[in-house]
């Protein structure tokens, strides 16, 4: 494979390189003989080639319905400035969207290049309580009109860590490159996203790819180079470490903790830990960013195509990490009758991504917890041993794509369109993992996983379209729609290898005769699938009258074979309308009033369930693992089947949850457009959702699965526009959007009010996304300052242990003189009050800068990491993943320790818990996301050898932020609010140069 990639590496460089120089007009004179000019081409063709240019505009779920495309008048839809973002060295369409589109909450929790990251499209929709929630809450990607399918949560289920989710954990939205990309659109209402019907329940992101053009050929180049700088750290060694806890020794500790004092601080004259504290020059680098992409696009007005092939790769400033990705793109259209139209586009891609070395993951991924007694050297000379055995392993980690689209189109009886397409979604994900002996305390290890991601869309459609007498204008269709989807994966993991020189099997070499995993003593192997389909029924009535009332019924049967036969098929509609003002005769003479477009819409849809249990009630499995052992297949080496008790007990019945929302809407265009505004308001309710309610552990259960969660979802988003230097040579354009949103628990299953799960209480009536905090007062600085109860005589106490000198002052709410959950307040916010972007751009002559700021604004953070430095006498080798230091715990955790009392750290009453207003600070802050200068370069010799566009681009990204938070970067922590440190990596600063070519 590695020669495979060199010669494709070299050949899109080649392709390049060719394009620049072979396409003479000469050339394509010759290649398009009369083609040239379409004067004399007949009007069907000319209407061909109209269509073409804009083909997945017209050739979607409703082909020429204007009512129900992207570009819908009653829709609420925010688009990306694609010519912006391309000068961007981003991999994946999620962080294109930050700061660009209202609606949208992107979190990143690390930048480490490739992970997969987060997107919320007008708030979330569920409980998020761990990894496995965070899938059943993203948007669904639609690129040119087919819904892609992304990875599912179920290999969580033999998981015992909830880090990362088995395989590679790839972000699959890197597949894409943005020099393929016309547009990128968050369709936010279900007037612009009802026609995606389940797959819209957490809004679309619609992309659409650049489409054949007619004419002659046309080729264009974008490449790129940047790096990013290597971050600074305030680096420490064991006398920092020694210093921070010896005034908690001297204030608080007896003689048999101080006998424990870490054996690895005690001598402070080996080099190995109070030697230099350099080890962030093995962990950190510069890191270099590359790409280069090629197309190819022309034709006649009866067939037409556009090939593009690319190149990009990003290398991470931390721990040596990166991704590399190749692409290739073919799209065609034919139009081999009157009235038929034939499309096709087949993309391919592969990405490779060098993970980090955290021992966490290392550890949650072999299912075996090391010895945390001795920490890695933060000398690195040291340190370079443990490097040198990180080389030995193996860690490949391959994601590839295809997808398949092909669509056709025939108009018949002038007012008659059918339309069908057929879509295949595929990815495959490969893991292969090798851990030596010397990393594995004398014992390798190997996994290997394979897993399978398909979808498979059939989708007929009959439009009748018609313009009556009057201005009356109606559309009618009809369609029915197919979705096949499956998940697999095959997963075998080995321990205790006999040689640590037999890693992966790797045909036609002499590890062949080892076999897959070699000679390893203890192998597991694991293998899942699920699989679902979808079957609809819609009809979508529109009518307006002389382009100026709008009205649209769009009505959906959706069935799921998730689901049993008397709760399978679910009747979905979305009523919207708009009103065209600005065309009244009233407003027709205006000179200030250029538009203003008021709408509304209001739809229910479905929500797809992610899992096969939901169709018979309880179900078995082969899970005989109990707490903290879970998952285990077999009993004596015996393969068993049980009752799902970690899963939940099902209950029979469960129907299907929906999610209505309102939308109102404005958009509003003055003095010809030079200012223009768009304000929406909205209501999104999920109602009926599937909740885990806990339960008593003694009923075998670890909960009760069933319907009857409501959660609600309401704000505003807003985005004003103004040209306010229209000159001759220079021109200022203006822009600013926010977004807010607020979230309420409406119900709980059963009629519960109050609710625990995971350390966080849900209150119906109460946000959903609130922490659950103790209140801190100080600290007890001697024992007598420790309230006693008058009615028993007892001092205060916490869960029943009483409180003493150097335990925090908690407030007791409830006045018991015990600190308990009864005490804790539902605080802060998970996610942000107000986000949203400021840009401004300003062209001069053929200069252009653009600039960009972000913003967050409400959001909370807790500063788990300060909580956890100074929690070292209960994390301090535990067996537990708590206890693991990563080589940069070798560094000054950020956060202001004036404001930290002196707890006791050694108390029973866990003093230095993170769930506690004392961590909880303000995460708001403003970023200066991108900064870009750009040169269009206009000159004879251009105009003479043909060359449309030559564009040259200096652009740096994440270079500044503003912000009160105390610790690393605010943007840079966990979906759940909690800064974990040096597991979330900040963005680097990157300077970027690159140039777009066409001619």
């Amino acid at each position: 494979m590695k020669y495979f990639y060199f010669f494709l590496h070299r050949g899109i460089y080649f392709f390049a390189a060719m394009c620049l120089v072979s396409t003479s007009s000469e050339a394509q004179n010759v290649l398009f003989k009369n083609n040239k000019d379409t004067s004399g081409v007949n009007a069907d063709s000319l209407a061909f080639s109209k269509v073409t240019s804009t083909r997945r505009d017209t050739l979607g779920y409703f082909p020429n319905n204007e009512l129900f495309l992207k570009r819908s008048a009653s829709g609420a839809i925010s688009s990306v400035d694609i010519g912006e973002v391309k000068k961007l060295p981003y991999t994946s369409i999620d962080q294109m969207l930050i700061g660009r589109v209202t609606g949208v909450d992107v979190r990143i929790p690390s930048a480490e290049p490739g992970k997969r990251n987060s997107v919320f499209v007008r708030g979330t929709s569920s409980l998020l309580l761990s990894n496995r929630d965070l899938f059943y809450a993203q948007p669904t990607y639609v690129v040119d009109g087919v819904p892609l399918i992304m990875e599912h949560a179920f290999a969580y289920d033999i998981q015992r860590f909830d880090f990362n989710r088995m395989g590679t954990e790839t972000n699959l939205l890197g597949f894409l490159d943005i020099n393929d990309i016309e547009s990128i659109e968050v369709l936010k209402d279900f007037a612009a996203s009802a026609k995606y019907g389940p797959n819209a329940a957490n809004g679309i992101i619609n992309i659409t790819t650049k489409a054949p053009r007619v004419g002659q050929m046309r080729v264009s180049v974008n490449a790129y180079a940047g790096v990013a700088l290597k971050p600074a750290v305030d680096a420490v060694n064991g006398r920092y470490e020694s210093d921070f806890r010896l005034p908690f020794y001297q204030k608080y500790a007896d003689e048999t903790q101080w006998r424990n004092f870490p054996r690895y601080l005690a001598d402070s004259s080996q080099a190995r830990y109070y030697g230099p504290a350099n080890w962030d020059d093995l962990f950190l680098r510069n890191a270099f960013t590359e790409g280069i992409q090629a197309a190819v696009s022309g034709g006649t007005p009866y067939a037409n195509f556009r090939f593009s092939i690319g190149q990009s790769s990003q290398q991470g400033v931390y721990d040596k990490t990166g991704i590399k990705r190749y692409d290739v793109n073919f799209g065609i259209n034919i139009q081999p009758v009157r009235n038929l139209i034939f499309t096709t586009d087949i993309s391919v891609a592969n990405q490779n991504r060098k993970r980090n070395e955290f021992i966490r993951d290392r550890a949650g991924d072999e299912d075996y917890l090391f010895n945390y007694d001795a920490p890695l050297s933060p000398n690195k000379a040291y340190l370079q041993q443990y490097y040198t055995a990180l080389e030995n392993t193996i860690n490949r980690n391959k994601n590839n794509s295809a997808r398949i689209i092909a669509n056709a189109k025939y108009s018949f009886l002038s007012h008659f369109t059918w339309n069908t397409r057929f879509a295949i979604d595929y990815g495959q994900n490969f893991r292969d993992f090798f851990v030596p002996t010397a990393l594995g305390e004398g014992n390798s290890y190997v996994s290997n996983y394979d897993g399978l991601n398909r979808r498979m869309i059939l989708d007929n459609s009959l439009q009748f379209a018609k313009t009556f007498p009057g201005k009356h204008h109606v559309e009618i269709t009809l369609g029915q729609y197919g979705q096949w989807d499956k998940w697999r994966y095959d997963y075998g993991r080995a321990y205790k290898g006999s040689s640590d020189y037999v890693k992966i099997y790797q045909p036609g070499t002499d590890q062949q005769k080892e076999g897959r995993f070699g000679n390893f003593r203890l192998m597991f192997n694991t293998k899942d699938f699920t699989q679902s389909r979808l079957a609809s029924f819609y009809t979508n009535i529109g009518y307006n009258f002389n382009e100026k009332y709008f009205v649209s019924l769009y009505v959906r049967r959706d069935g799921s074979s998730y689901l049993d036969a008397d709760n399978r098929w679910l009747i979905s509609p979305t009523l919207s309308a708009s009103w065209k003002v600005h065309k009244e005769d009233f407003l027709k003479e205006s000179s200030w009033l250029s538009n203003l477009n008021v709408r509304a819409s209001w739809g229910r849809v479905g929500r797809l369930l992610m899992d096969e249990m939901y169709t018979g009630g309880p179900v078995y499995n082969v899970d005989a693992g109990w707490n903290g052992v879970p998952n285990m297949s077999t009993y004596n080496g015996f393969p068993v089947i049980n009752a799902a008790y970690t899963t939940g007990y099902v209950v029979p019945g469960t129907s299907w949850p929906v999610v209505e929302q309102l939308n109102g809407g404005i958009d509003i265009g003055l003095f010809h457009d030079r200012l223009r505004a768009s304000l929406d308001v909205y209501a999104k309710t999920d109602r009926n959702l599937v909740l885990k309610v806990p339960t008593l552990e003694e009923e075998g259960y670890t909960g009760i699965v069933k319907n009857g969660m409501d959660i609600r979802n309401y704000g505003y988003e807003l985005s004003i526009d103004a040209d306010v230097v229209k000159g001759k040579k220079f021109q200022w354009t203006t822009g600013i959007n926010i977004y807010t949103n607020q979230n309420k628990l409406m119900a709980l299953p059963d009629g519960i009010t109050d609710l625990v799960i995971n350390n966080r209480r849900f209150l119906v009536g109460k946000p959903v996304d609130r922490y659950w905090l103790l209140l801190n007062e100080g600290i007890y600085n001697s024992d007598d300052e420790v309230p006693v109860n008058p009615k028993t005589g007892r001092k205060m106490t916490y869960q029943g242990v009483t409180l003493k000198k150097g335990d925090p002052k908690w407030t007791d709410l409830n006045r018991d003189f015990d600190i308990n959950d009864k005490d804790r307040v539902m605080k802060g916010r998970l996610s942000p009050a107000a986000t949203g972007g400021f840009t401004n751009t300003f062209h001069y002559g053929a200069w252009d800068v653009n600039i960009l700021l972000n913003y967050s604004f409400g959001r909370k953070v807790i500063n788990q990491a300060l909580a956890d430095r100074f929690d070292f006498a209960n994390r301090e080798a535990i067996d537990d993943p708590k206890a693991i230091k990563e080589i940069s715990w070798w560094s000054k955790v950020e956060g202001d320790y004036s404001k930290i009392p002196q707890y006791n750290p050694w108390s029973a009453v866990y003093a230095y818990q993170p769930n506690q207003t004392l961590f909880l600070e303000d995460g708001s802050f403003v970023k200066l996301r991108a900064l870009t200068v750009a040169y269009n370069m206009q000159t004879e010799w251009m105009k003479r050898s043909g060359v449309e566009h030559l564009r040259i681009y200096a652009t740096g990204n994440n270079l500044l932020t503003w912000t009160k938070y105390k610790g690393g970067d605010p943007e840079a922590v966990s979906y759940f609010g909690y800064d974990e440190g040096y597991y979330n990596w900040a963005a680097p600063r990157t300077f970027t140069l690159g140039f777009n070519f066409q001619f």
